[in-house]
């Protein structure tokens, strides 16, 4: 019995044109979804079953992402050519501390989400348009353990120090990634007096209450109760939201 990731969750003040903007950038089929939300529905490179579900915000965004999305590209001329699409199509480059000369562009997404376009480099070579899930953390090899716990997917070299990496497939497919922030902690109990995380996981299994329990054991905590649907809302040993979902309720 194993619980796997489905979705990475997105809070947005226009789910449909986030969901419209994030089709540009990654491509794949956008589908309406009840409650006013939007899913999109990215090609399945490597077999991670990994979508995009943008929900309706409350508020607009007002602190840096605990998760961030990179982009990959296959030569210079796809880089120049993803980069400048970002910015015709609303999202703006971003100085998040980064420093000069990296490989790679920052950018706000329209909804103020920030991202990265990787130049092409052979870490990346075979993931699809969606490179990584990148996770700040202040224990990145602890959290790793727990995420590929709960995701079923395993640890491998991430070739850089201080981050540790899940991927659902050894050749190919997206990175989960986790990188030391050294003031993650701090910005995790503001993110929570301010309601949550604006992006989020969504994980699920048919096992039901014994996937719940063998979550709590790896460090979870239950935030509340379910709700209607069933649906447990939990927090990772980081304080990182995420949702545990039926697989008849995301069927």
């Amino acid at each position: 019995m194993c619980t796997r990731l489905v979705s990475l969750v997105i809070d947005a003040t226009d789910p449909a044109a986030a969901a419209r903007f994030w089709y540009i950038m990654l491509g794949g089929t956008a589908t309406p979804e009840p409650g006013g939300c939007r899913r999109l529905l990215a090609p399945d490179v490597g077999g991670s079953g990994l979508d995009l579900l943008f929900t309706p915000a409350a508020a607009p965004k007002s602190a840096k992402n605990r998760i961030h999305l990179d982009l990959a590209t296959e030569s210079p001329h796809e880089y120049q050519v993803l980069t400048s699409l970002a910015a015709d199509v609303g999202a703006r480059e971003a100085e998040v501390g980064q420093g000069e000369d990296v490989p790679w562009t920052v950018f706000h997404d329209p909804e103020g989400n920030e991202f990265c376009i990787l130049e092409p480099g052979e870490l990346y070579a075979r993931t699809g348009p969606l490179a990584a899930l990148v996770v700040d953390s202040a224990t990145p090899s602890t959290l790793a353990e727990f995420w590929s716990e709960a995701t079923g997917w395993p640890l491998v070299p991430s070739g850089e120090d201080g981050a540790a990496a899940l991927r659902s497939s050894e050749t190919s497919g997206p990175w989960l990634e986790f990188l030391r922030v050294p003031d993650v902690q701090w910005r995790t109990r503001r993110t929570a007096r301010r309601g949550g995380n604006r992006i989020r996981f969504d994980v699920t299994a048919d096992g039901g209450g014994a996937d719940l329990d063998r979550l709590l054991e790896l460090g979870a905590t239950e935030l509340g109760e379910r709700d209607a649907d069933g649906i447990t809302w939990l927090a990772d040993p980081e304080g990182n939201q995420f949702r545990l979902v039926p697989a008849h309720v995301r069927a």
